[in-house]
Parts: structure tokens; C-alpha cells; sequence
């Protein structure tokens, strides 16, 4: 059973005029010899999302990340030559072949590629994690929320893997654009000694999102009594 408890922030006195915009609603967009776009929940070039991006711009999976570039290949002409793809940590991607008999190779394709987002209007002052005995606490807060509909939490075992949502219902905003709102969701689907990671995704009138983290957290027995709040 999972337990959402808001906690709110009154912001006596405070005009907040300095609102940061956060980035939302995320795409991966790649240009030169090939060009497109893909919705990813990453809002910034990731080990994790160049992955996506090499699935996305070759359309093959990579298992090999080599030099800050997830690298695939595969043989053609009866296995005399074949192509190297890469798609690099540094927004470049190439397609190189390779001629096994000559030894010659050159470039087939190339061009760049990068995470773009639109914006959604909302300051988060703090997100973290609290771990506990067979649980672990989610904080956030805000200092300001403009059309802000609510929030969404996932969580992952892995970073590299695929986040799911951990909350029922969409949790509902309390602050407003002058006043902030303090937020605490308690995860009980966990097993102590095991790391789990989480994003908190905020999401505006307009349905855009943005996402945040991830941050981590691995409860443990001793926790129940002392407890660790991670920044």
C-alpha cells in the first residue's frame, strides 16, 4: 500500500519575480545524412538516452558503449565489409564501413543530434530521497508553481532501464505563483539492501512535463531507526 501525505509550505511576505523555466516535453532530434525526432522523459544527453538515440536513428539496438559512444555493427557482402554505427555522448553520430579485404574505410553517414525541450513554468527548490525499513520517502518542494496540474513519480532498479509510474493518481499541485508547497510520498514496494532510482515528473495545465532526478535511494533494516535523507 502506498501512502501520499502533502505537507504545505505557506510563503508569507515572499514575491517570487526570478521564475525558472524547467524543461518538458522532450524530444530527441537528430539532423545531417538522416533527420527526426522521438518523445523521450530525458531532458538532457544521457548515457541512457544516447542509447535511445542510437535505436532511434539506425534503428537497431546497441549493447557496446565504447569511448562515450554506444557502438553497433553488422556484415555485408558475404562478410568482406560491413558498417560500424555510432552514436556518441558528444551529440555526434556516424556510419562508418569497413572493407575486411582492403582494410579501407570512410564515412557512409553522419550528422548531429540533441535533446530539445519546450518549457513549463515551475521553481523546484528540493527533491530527495529518505530511506527507511523496507520503505523510502520521497521529498520535494517548490517555491513557485504557475499552471502547474500536478506531479508523477517512477522508479527504476536501474538507471539504464525503463522508469515506471509508482503513483496511482496524478498528485495534485497545492502551490501557486507566489506561494510554493511541500510534497512526501512514502514507497513501500521495496526490499531492504536493493537501489532504487526515481524522477519526479511535473506536468502543466497544458499537459507538458518535465522531469527530474533521478535520485537514489536503498533502504535497509538499521534505517527504521536512524534514517539517511539524500540531497
Amino acid at each position: 500500500m502506498k501512502k501520499t501525505t502533502f505537507i504545505f509550505m505557506i510563503v508569507s511576505g515572499l514575491f517570487v519575480f526570478n521564475i525558472t523555466q524547467a524543461s518538458a516535453g522532450c524530444n530527441i532530434v537528430w539532423t545531417g545524412d538522416l533527420s527526426g525526432s522521438v518523445p523521450t522523459e530525458e531532458t538532457s544527453i544521457t548515457v541512457s538516452v544516447a542509447k535511445a538515440a542510437h535505436r532511434a536513428i539506425f534503428g537497431t539496438d546497441s549493447n557496446n558503449f565504447n569511448n562515450n559512444c554506444w557502438q553497433s555493427s553488422y556484415i555485408v557482402y558475404m562478410g568482406h565489409g560491413g558498417y560500424i554505427r555510432n552514436v556518441c555522448m558528444s551529440g555526434d553520430y556516424t556510419e562508418e564501413y569497413f572493407d575486411s579485404l582492403t582494410q579501407d574505410s570512410y564515412l557512409t553517414r553522419q550528422g548531429t543530434w540533441s535533446v530539445n525541450c519546450d518549457s513549463t513554468l515551475i521553481e523546484l527548490a528540493i527533491f530527495r530521497t529518505f530511506s527507511q525499513n523496507h520503505k523510502i520517502i520521497l521529498s520535494w518542494s517548490t517555491v513557485s508553481e504557475i499552471d502547474t496540474a500536478g506531479f508523477n513519480l517512477y522508479r527504476t532498479e536501474s538507471e539504464d532501464e525503463k522508469y515506471i509510474k509508482i503513483n496511482d493518481a496524478l498528485i495534485p499541485a497545492q502551490g501557486s505563483s507566489t506561494q510554493g508547497a511541500s510534497y512526501e510520498f512514502t514507497d513501500t514496494d521495496v526490499k531492504n539492501r536493493k537501489t532504487y532510482y526515481y524522477k519526479l515528473e511535473d506536468i502543466d495545465l497544458n499537459g507538458s512535463s518535465t522531469m527530474h532526478g533521478p535520485k537514489s535511494a536503498t533502504p535497509r533494516w538499521f534505517l527504521g531507526i536512524f534514517g539517511i535523507f539524500k540531497k
